[in-house]
């Protein structure tokens, strides 16, 4: 009986802590999409992009390839806001 409880202890700590492994690294999974986000694409032909993205708190201006992504240069937050806020403003107005 000892010998039972024993392996069915062992069973149960393994599985406790597989879904402790699953559950971290679904968390870290999630949580990427807060640090970086691509704010806005535009294609410029069929497999090349310009983009901005958002890294935690900084702005880059970014071209996408079929050979990789490159920073042209980083932005301004305060105008990547304002260009943002001026966009919004502008949908709201028109409808």
């Amino acid at each position: 009986m000892s010998n039972v409880m024993n392996v069915f202890s062992l069973i149960l700590i393994l599985v406790i802590l597989m879904l402790i492994y699953v559950k971290l690294n679904f968390k870290g999974i999630q949580s990427q999409n807060l640090f970086i986000k691509v704010i806005s694409r535009v294609a410029i032909s069929k497999d090349n992009y310009i983009l901005i993205i958002r890294v935690i708190d900084k702005y880059y201006l970014c071209s996408s390839t079929q050979r990789g992504i490159n920073v042209i240069e980083h932005l301004d937050e305060s105008k990547v806001l304002e260009c943002m806020n001026n966009r919004k403003s502008t949908f709201s107005e028109g409808r």
